[in-house]
């Protein structure tokens, strides 16, 4: 319990009420719910009886079902005093996720099993996920691909968690962290809003790279080369791009912007290209290999794929630079 206390205290410093607004030009800010909402809680004991309302106040009421496991997960949705004492109501934990393809659920079975109602608090154990909520530094990052789906809170960290937005909705910026999350297993998240203060949602720390969002064409383009740049768009929803070097009128480099922001690098000399490079996100190189050119025009295959779906192009480029994009099929699920 001294855990919520120091969250409590934190709240005091710069959180607010879950879901309530800092200002008109700031994105809402997260805070937990008062304990014991939204906490995961298990049965201490099986074979507890769970009551459609507390029969200290209705001694009618009645028995719904009795657990039988200590280990199955609930949260509680509703809490209510009587003589002093707590009772909650139960609900299912549940992490809802957005769809991501065209598979569709066979029906559910009608549920015979318990599903919710009412209990002691004093009959559940309960076990904290977040051991650290904490107001930061406003503080740019951005997100190299669109792989995760934003969440309103982490992962089954509360009762009731659901992803709120797409990766793809806000992928390829910069977004700014307003609030830090750790659990008591060590991962940590970050929640993110726009450069104009609109709310998103939270990220894996691992899923974004600190500052704002690089030209990361340019970056490697120029990378040790005073030339001439010129952008083309492959695929605009996957954001892949190519890139061309030239000097003299003719062509230095070639840069090929993949999904994931990872760059495969084409140096050229004499007019074809004689060294392919790989660097990640970050610009660290992942590998670096010999090529040889065997047509007039560089030809470098390029993609890009979704959940459903996927394209798939021939990108032709001449010894001036000139630059052509031929789409060569794809798949569908």
């Amino acid at each position: 319990m001294k855990s919520w206390i120091k969250l409590a205290m934190a709240g005091s410093l710069g959180l607010v009420l879950w879901g309530s607004i800092t200002s008109a030009h700031a994105a809402k800010k997260v805070a937990l719910p008062e304990y014991p909402q939204q906490r995961i809680f298990t049965f201490k004991a099986k074979g507890t009886k769970v009551y459609s309302y507390p029969r200290a106040a209705y001694a009618k009421s009645t028995v719904l079902g009795t657990d039988k496991s200590t280990t199955k997960q609930w949260t509680v949705d509703k809490v209510v005093k009587i003589n002093g004492k707590r009772y909650v109501r139960l609900a299912k934990v549940t992490a809802k996720t957005l769809p991501h393809g065209t598979a569709v659920p066979n029906p559910s079975k009608a549920n015979t099993t318990l599903v919710g109602g009412y209990v002691a608090l004093s009959q559940l154990k309960f076990h904290q996920q977040i051991s650290k909520l904490t107001s930061m530094k406003k503080t740019a990052y951005w997100t190299p691909n669109t792989n995760n789906d934003f969440w309103n809170m982490p992962k089954k960290t509360l009762g009731a968690t659901a992803a709120n937005h797409y990766g793809h909705s806000y992928g390829y910026r910069t977004l700014y962290a307003i609030q830090s999350l750790t659990t008591t297993s060590k991962k940590q998240y970050l929640y993110f809003e726009t450069a104009a203060g609109k709310a998103v949602g939270w990220l894996p720390v691992s899923a974004v790279i600190k500052g704002t969002y690089p030209n990361l064409l340019h970056r490697e383009l120029t990378r040790d080369l005073s030339v001439t740049t010129a952008t083309t768009t492959v695929d605009q929803a996957g954001h892949v791009k190519v890139g061309v070097a030239t000097a003299n009128g003719s062509v230095q480099r070639v840069v090929l912007l993949q999904q994931d922001s990872q760059t495969a690098i084409y140096d050229f000399q004499a007019g074809k290209a004689v060294k392919l490079t790989t660097r990640n996100a970050h610009g660290k190189v992942v590998s670096t290999q010999a090529f040889t050119q065997k047509t007039k025009n560089l030809n470098i295959k390029a993609h890009a794929d979704f959940d459903i779906q996927g394209y798939r192009y021939t990108v032709k480029v001449t010894p001036t630079g000139s630059v052509s994009v031929l789409s060569t099929g794809g798949w569908i699920a």
